[in-house]
């Protein structure tokens, strides 16, 4: 009951495991695409932006009226001036307000030092993208004996990548301009890029050395089996070898090895 158990489980294992690494597989090459779920900028601004109109209208206006009367002789040279410089220190003082909002309201909507989530998930995206495309091109020179130049540039894909990767989660678009921190990234990047390149060599020839032992066992069973079993036959023929020990064998060898590529 409990081999039968587990032999169930491994089942459902084997059959959901390729569905949650093809999902993830999706997921990292389209990240860049979820941008489009998610707002460029704040609701706030276009109310921001309305007051702005709404203050520049207002001083225009009232700039109009100033010179109508002006010109009406409803005042004189010096109040116009005098209203004219009040109207300019008003109107300057309320602009500088609204521009120090808008200041407040990006600030609160960006993210990790980018102007929004909308941003950073795009750029982030691709990257991840990049990323992806590297390590895979990378496990295809492993697998095919690809020599070092084409490893090169795979690599170079990862480091990239990496590099990007800690400037996108650790560091904002102000940092990038300072020495120090192209340094420390580079240095980073490098460290996280020799140790993915050689995961993915270890994994690529664990995978190599499985596909080669699966491969082993279907030429046992298409090619060599029925050879084997073809000459049994013949000794059995000539009474060399008992018909029921023959059967016997050649049962116990087919439950053996359906258990051993059983799920696979």
């Amino acid at each position: 009951m409990a081999q039968s158990t587990l032999e169930t489980e491994g089942k459902i294992k084997n059959k959901i495991l390729p569905f949650i690494k093809g999902g993830l597989a999706f997921l990292l090459v389209t990240l860049s695409l979820f941008h489009v779920f998610f707002d460029n900028k704040s609701d706030k601004v276009p109310l921001n932006n309305k007051k702005y109109d709404e203050a520049i209208a207002n001083r225009d206006n009232t700039r109009v009226k100033y010179l109508e009367d002006l010109k009406n002789r409803r005042t004189s040279i010096d109040e116009y001036y005098t209203l004219a410089k009040k109207l300019n220190k008003k109107s300057k003082k309320e602009i500088n307000e609204i521009n120090a909002e808008l200041g407040q309201i990006n600030k609160e909507y960006s993210f990790r030092g980018r102007s929004s989530f909308h941003f950073w998930i795009f750029v982030f995206g691709l990257v991840t993208a990049l990323f992806f495309f590297s390590c895979k091109s990378l496990h295809d020179d492993f697998s095919r004996g690809s020599t070092y130049k084409f490893h090169f540039v795979s690599f170079t894909g990862i480091l990239v990548s990496m590099f990007w990767f800690i400037h996108l989660v650790f560091l904002t678009q102000k940092d990038f301009a300072q020495n120090k921190y192209i340094i420390v990234l580079l240095a980073c990047a490098i460290l996280c890029s020799a140790f993915t390149y050689f995961l993915v060599k270890y994994y690529t020839y664990k995978d190599d050395i499985i596909y080669k032992q699966l491969s082993f066992l279907e030429r046992l069973r298409v090619i060599h089996y029925p050879r084997v079993v073809l000459k049994a036959k013949y000794a059995e023929k000539v009474g060399l070898i008992a018909k029921d020990d023959l059967d016997e064998d050649i049962d116990n060898f087919q439950e053996d090895l359906k258990d051993v590529i059983k799920g696979v």
